[in-house]
């Protein structure tokens, strides 16, 4: 699915990142761990393509359709649109009957689709993001913080959809409870490194 080699990246003086190695299988299901700052976001990002590293490569398969979610994925979202119309914007081959089941199941119920975008909740603009990223139908989920502004309900049907999820996950995020159960191995970023982590997400 994804190959970082000889990973480096630098910010001013002070080394982010230095020779990481890693190869992503299409059933691995990694959680990042790390103090704040370590670099997990930007090391998603690199995944991603949001950012290119200094030196070395991240590769993606062939036939890896990726679903990458930021911790400011909700900004950009159209403010002047609907929730319907976002859907529609990003789905333009799907009816509308489909997008308001697929919406239900995010909870936009009836008449919550003809919401505008710029009178959402935090919450229900990540649900929105989120429903949009799995439209494309990824087999590789990259996601930063997703649980971010989300309900208990909504937290909990995330990481529902998430254990079933057949594809490959990459996941940073400070809810622990979600990392035990979406996450089966835990990479620790640290001091430019990214290496295996034998502790409990509770430590």
């Amino acid at each position: 699915m994804l190959h970082l080699t000889s990973l480096a990246v630098h910010f001013g003086d002070r080394t982010l990142f230095e020779g990481v190695d890693l190869a992503i299988g299409n059933k691995d299901r990694i959680g990042l761990v790390g103090r704040n700052g370590a670099g997990k976001s930007t090391l998603l990002k690199m995944i991603a393509g949001v950012v290119s590293p200094d030196a070395g490569s991240a590769t993606l398969g062939a036939s890896v359709v990726m679903g990458y979610f930021a911790q400011h994925q909700m900004e950009v979202l159209d403010g002047k649109s609907t929730v319907l119309e976002e859907q529609m914007e990003h789905t333009r081959t799907i009816g509308i009957g489909p997008l308001r089941n697929a919406a239900g199941a995010f909870g936009f119920q009836g008449d919550d689709v003809e919401k505008s975008v710029s009178v959402l909740s935090g919450g229900e603009r990540a649900r929105l993001a989120l429903l949009k990223i799995m439209f494309d139908t990824p087999n590789l989920l990259v996601l930063d913080e997703p649980t971010n502004h989300l309900d208990l309900d909504m937290r909990h049907a995330l990481e529902v959809a998430l254990q079933d999820y057949a594809g490959a996950i990459v996941l940073v995020s400070h809810d622990r409870h979600l990392l035990r159960n979406a996450a089966e191995q835990l990479l620790l970023v640290n001091e430019g490194a990214v290496e295996d982590y034998a502790g409990d997400v509770e430590t």
